[in-house]
């Protein structure tokens, strides 16, 4: 059964306005993943990831994935090596704000952004609240690193500062997903991230958050890597992808039945 919305005609996209469909607006990124994942990671994530969560909740409500963004804002530090395309901040917001209005406007009162890039999250952030504003749409935004992140400690390999940027995560996804696209025999933990303290968790999903400081601007990479690539593998992908389909099924059932408190 294909979810995509790109596939379907005008009339079948009116049937799904008709029956309250969720749309799941996969984002990712074109940029460097150091050594030995290919520049277009978080745009194959967020692909898989969508396909497999609309897969995971059809049988319980309409769905339907979109095209998956595949530029948007990286840092200017990350494009010292060749790959990224790097949208302006305000330009990003504004693409992604019209798609979402665009849907809003067809009608379509509930949706998802898959957020596989770590530097987009505020940008979303404010998208979604434009659009609240505007068309009265309470649209949101989830990472599946965050939303697996209490499973994948508990399967992981790398210690902590092993998870951010071509680290265990990531890589162990495109392996599962892409394997003929990963590059081995160019793995080194040499990125692995350092700096870790009270208030800075130096791991995407490990140790709690609690300022904003980017570990660009921390940590001294030496190939474009955030993390340690060493020990990941397939079977950790598959853990990922299973538990993507279980957490997110979970929280998009509450999503689309939540009913507005009187």
């Amino acid at each position: 059964m294909s979810y995509n919305f790109g596939e379907k005609t005008w009339e079948e996209l009116k049937s799904y306005v008709e029956r309250d469909a969720l749309i799941i607006l996969p984002v990712g990124e074109l940029e460097e993943h150091s050594l030995y994942l290919p520049v277009d990671t978080d745009m194959r994530i967020a692909t898989h990831l969508a396909a497999e969560i609309a897969d995971a909740v059809h049988e319980d409500f309409p769905v339907l994935v979109m095209p998956t963004i595949w530029s948007g804002y990286t840092p200017s530090r990350v494009t010292r090596w060749p790959g990224g395309i790097q949208l302006r901040v305000p330009v990003f917001i504004d693409m992604v704000y019209d798609i979402c209005a665009s849907l809003a406007r067809m009608g379509f009162r509930k949706l998802m952004m898959l957020d596989c890039h770590g530097q987009h999250g505020p940008m979303l952030h404010c998208v979604i609240k434009m659009i609240a504003d505007t068309f009265n749409c309470y649209y949101t935004v989830a990472s599946p690193f965050k939303v697996t992140a209490d499973d994948f400690n508990a399967f992981r390999k790398s210690e902590r500062g092993g998870v951010s940027h071509a680290g265990e995560w990531e890589t162990s996804m495109v392996l599962f997903a892409y394997p003929n696209l990963v590059r081995r025999e160019k793995f080194t933990n040499v990125d692995h991230i350092k700096y870790h303290s009270k208030f800075v968790a130096g791991d995407s999903v490990m140790g709690g958050q609690k300022v904003t400081w980017s570990s660009w601007g921390i940590e001294n990479t030496k190939n474009g890597a955030l993390g340690d690539p060493t020990l990941a593998d397939a079977e950790t992908g598959r853990k990922i992808v299973e538990a993507t389909r279980k957490n997110f099924r979970e929280f998009l059932l509450d999503y689309y039945h939540f009913q507005h408190v009187e």
